[in-house]
């Protein structure tokens, strides 16, 4: 008598059409998150520049001049740089009559 064990193929089959059903499901739903962390990540960049426009308007009208600076530098932010887009690595557009930044990627503002 040959004992023998193991899996059939059908039992194989079976299990590979289980992973691929798991995956096409988890596999959308990964990459949907992607793209929410970045359009997150592009906000709260956002949410960056629009503060240090803020407190150079205020620093301004301190000075007797209050107006929203022209460009954005290096030097307004903590990093030394000024954010981007994480999805196109790109400055954002900056309005410098409202003070606001832009994603030109997104086209929203916070």
């Amino acid at each position: 008598m040959n004992n023998q064990s193991g899996f059939t193929l059908i039992e194989l089959i079976m299990v590979i059409v289980i992973i691929g059903i798991l995956a096409a499901i988890a596999v959308p739903q990964f990459v949907d998150l992607s793209t929410s962390a970045q359009n997150s990540q592009c906000k709260a960049n956002q949410g960056a520049v629009d503060a240090a426009a803020s407190i150079a308007y205020a620093d301004s009208a301190i000075a007797g001049n209050a107006v929203f600076p022209t460009t954005l530098t290096g030097a307004m932010f903590k990093t030394g740089s000024v954010p981007t887009c994480p999805i196109t690595p790109a400055n954002f557009s900056y309005n410098n009559t409202a003070g606001v930044a832009i994603c030109t990627t997104t086209n929203h503002t916070r």
